[in-house]
């Protein structure tokens, strides 16, 4: 039983899951101390003819180091995506919280247990739960949209692992994070500039310092979002203004002075 976070998962809960947005908010309220004990990068072998990778985080509450599991992943918002589809709208990137790794169904299939790739383990100086997800919400934010090739669940779970360890170095790294397969290791590759800046939104942002979101990094994809925003603000704008006609004598007024005609004092036109 969690005593400390009860709002995070009831005592008869099996696992709840979040938006990343979401856990953000209610995990920034929360008082008591919650650090990463370990990050794991786990592929699951076979999803509906996919591979699929997740981030397992080992989550240790309060002084008495309660234990919290929390699956870190994305989806693309468009269920019915397939392999010759490269945009899967909005991405859904959602943390589910649970006690073991027994109570998900990705341990639950028969034959196809979850593999874990590599791990980041700390025990000196751990990092907060804040700071993952802060990355984790700075990469939801600012590479919004999904894409089968180039912001999938590969890329999601690698970039934010390579920012963890760029920020909190005195991990140590277990396993690998490489691709088994060649051929596809590019599904897997993020870059440099991604990373640094997850790592500078999270100095800023995380540990519990400020519980504002990260703001809106100017990439494609935000600038997609911006001006899907903008030309529906300026729509709904412009839906509001008056549409009465003008008055007849303004009418016939300005087309007079266009002709160079002047009106009378008596109130007529000469």
């Amino acid at each position: 039983m969690l005593v400390h976070v009860p709002c995070l998962l009831e005592s008869n809960e099996g696992s709840r899951k979040y938006t990343v947005r979401d856990f953000l908010r209610i995990a920034g309220s929360i008082k008591t101390e919650m650090t990463i004990a370990a990050c794991d990068l786990y592929r699951v072998p076979s999803l509906s003819s996919w591979c699929h990778e997740f981030l397992l985080v080992h989550v240790e509450i309060g002084v008495d180091r309660e234990k919290l599991m929390l699956i870190i992943e994305r989806f693309p918002g468009n269920n019915a995506i397939r392999a010759a589809v490269s945009d899967g709208g909005i991405a859904k990137d959602t943390i589910t919280v649970m006690r073991a790794r027994e109570s998900h169904w990705y341990w639950q299939r028969v034959g196809q247990p979850p593999k874990c790739r590599g791990t980041l383990r700390w025990s000196g100086q751990p990092p907060h739960l804040l700071d993952i997800i802060t990355m984790a919400d700075a990469a939801s934010t600012t590479f919004k949209y999904y894409n089968c090739y180039v912001r999938q669940c590969y890329w999601y779970a690698r970039v934010i692992l390579a920012s963890m360890a760029e920020a909190f170095p005195s991990c140590i790294t277990e396993g690998t994070t490489s691709f088994a397969n060649r051929r596809f290791a590019v599904f897997g590759a993020y870059k440099i500039s991604q990373v640094q800046a997850l790592v500078n939104l999270q100095t800023v942002y995380g540990g519990g310092k400020c519980l504002r979101p990260p703001p809106l990094i100017v990439t494609p994809d935000s600038l997609r979002t911006m001006r899907s925003h903008l030309a529906g603000y300026l729509k709904n704008c412009l839906a509001q203004l008056p549409c009465a006609q003008p008055a007849a004598a303004i009418v016939n007024r300005c087309r007079c002075r266009t002709l160079g005609r002047e009106s009378s004092t008596a109130g007529g036109w000469t």
